[in-house]
């Protein structure tokens, strides 16, 4: 049954795609990145009518190291959401489909792979296995990619796993960065955990510097763990916005005061969902700036991630 109702959806999402982006569904995609034009270092909007379309884009886009896969997130108003996958195939990129793990009836959201690629962890409100505790919304779940494809989706363990947990990134000493909402707590704040002898230690909030009393949400880690960046809501976003924040790993281990990304990638609509391509050549993330008629969504937008190292030199 649940082959047949994912096979149902799969139908229906190819028919959403094709209506939403005819000029683009059947042109041969070739190279990396979906065969884009590289940005400068002037954000410019990603593959649009192919990633960046008329839905709402809830994530960044996911590459793998080999760059032969990228996976994001989709919501239509008035569907669940979901996960679409893209793989290079001969040289040419497929068309946007939902991957073999896809839950057929709860939202999945938010892939991010591991720094080596052979993991893909993602964010989804689909059913725990038993023995696990009730999961109060969202819970993150990571699944093996193969040779053939995908493994069977297992959630992570309940150790760091205690509310409402979303949005992730995993460093290359597979210590993991998420956020939290926690049953009585303010708002959405930062967590990391390390994962020792193959196991989660027990999660720990990150300090006031990054977690404020208001919003702070999508952590990505660099996978050398120098640099962390965020998305929050506080006094030095622009206009009140939410806007992309970045600290610096100092010398003694402790983290940079946040600053704002700047004018370069925030405004003063909302920017989230930061993520760093596996060559670190590019800054992914998400603004819905792009005000069309009523279209208030995301859209994907990238940028040469030289503006790190700009905003680093400027700590100096």
């Amino acid at each position: 049954m649940q082959y047949k109702i994912l096979f149902i959806l799969s139908f229906c999402f190819a028919f959403i795609f094709e209506s939403n982006a005819q000029t683009n569904s059947t042109k041969e995609l070739r190279g990396k990145y979906l065969g884009q034009k590289p940005p400068g270092m002037t954000a410019t909007i990603f593959a649009e009518g192919i990633v960046s379309t008329d839905s709402i884009e809830h994530s960044a886009p996911a590459f793998s190291p080999d760059g032969s896969i990228v996976l994001w997130t989709k919501i239509y108003k008035g569907r669940p959401s979901f996960i679409v996958e893209m793989r290079k195939e001969n040289g040419v990129w497929t068309q946007p489909a939902l991957p073999s793990f896809a839950s057929s009836d709860a939202d999945d959201f938010y892939p991010a792979f591991s720094v080596d690629g052979k993991k893909l962890f993602f964010s989804s409100r689909r059913a725990l296995p038993a023995g696990y505790p009730e999961n109060e919304d969202m819970w993150i779940w990571v699944v093996e990619r193969k040779e053939e494809g995908w493994g069977v989706p297992v959630p992570l363990d309940s150790t760091i796993m205690k509310g409402f947990e979303y949005a992730h990134s995993v460093s290359k000493s597979g210590t993991i960065f998420f956020s939290s909402r926690r049953p009585g707590t303010r708002d959405f704040d930062i967590f990391s955990a390390k994962w020792v002898n193959h196991k989660y230690r027990e999660p720990q909030l990150l300090n006031d510097k990054i977690n404020t009393s208001g919003y702070e949400d999508g952590p990505f880690i660099a996978p050398d763990e120098s640099y962390l960046i965020f998305e929050s809501q506080r006094p030095q976003s622009v206009e009140g916005s939410i806007d992309l924040f970045i600290c610096f790993r100092q010398k003694d281990g402790t983290w940079s005061n946040p600053k704002n990304m700047g004018s370069k990638i925030n405004t003063k609509y909302s920017e989230r969902f930061a993520m760093v391509s596996p060559d670190g050549k590019y800054l992914f993330f998400g603004s819905n700036r792009r005000q069309l008629s009523d279209n208030l969504y995301f859209d994907i937008y990238w940028i040469d991630a030289r503006i790190i190292n700009e905003l680093k030199n400027d700590l100096k």
